[in-house]
């Protein structure tokens, strides 16, 4: 019958050592495990990060540097054409001059004929300089359409401008 002295437990039952441990045995060893939601939240801050980053840099304004090195372009002595941004959606409106005074040229086939017009008439006459004015609002492709009408023109030298609001 086993009676018990403190932590240990004697077998009077005829065990050999007579003594046995109230706990069991640990392996040797232990199973490795780490905890790894913190790492996976991690993981995730940071492309919620990167992604709102980029959206944000993808879409922000570029601010191009002013020119410095640069000449001036003679109005006298080229063909001004204005590009004006329309507000209702539209076609921006084009002017041939710097004069926009007048009603605007909207429909594109008109734009590019009288453009056209204007520009060979100005190369006839000595003018080979053509110079693109166009407001800030107006879309690149609005502007590069009247250029492209331009580089048809053999002999003429476009220059492009950005004319800002005061």
């Amino acid at each position: 019958m086993p009676t018990q002295f403190g932590s240990f437990q004697s077998n009077l039952s005829g065990n050999e050592d007579g003594w046995q441990p109230l706990l069991p045995r640990r392996p040797l060893q232990e199973d490795v495990h780490f905890d790894i939601t913190a790492m996976i939240d991690l993981v995730f801050m940071m492309n919620i990060f990167f992604l709102v980053t980029t959206i944000t840099a993808a879409l922000a304004d570029i601010d191009l540097p002013t020119a410095r090195n640069c000449v001036p372009a003679d109005r006298t002595a080229a063909v001004v054409i204005t590009i004006l941004s329309a507000h209702d959606g539209q076609a921006p409106g084009v002017y041939i001059g710097d004069d926009t005074s007048g009603e605007p040229l909207v429909e594109p086939g008109a734009q590019q004929r009288e453009v056209l017009r204007a520009v060979e008439e100005g190369v006839r006459s000595g003018l080979t300089s053509v110079i693109i004015r166009a407001e800030k609002e107006v879309l690149l492709r609005e502007t590069m359409r009247i250029a492209r009408t331009v580089g048809t023109v053999e002999g003429a030298t476009l220059k492009i401008s950005v004319a800002e609001k005061e």
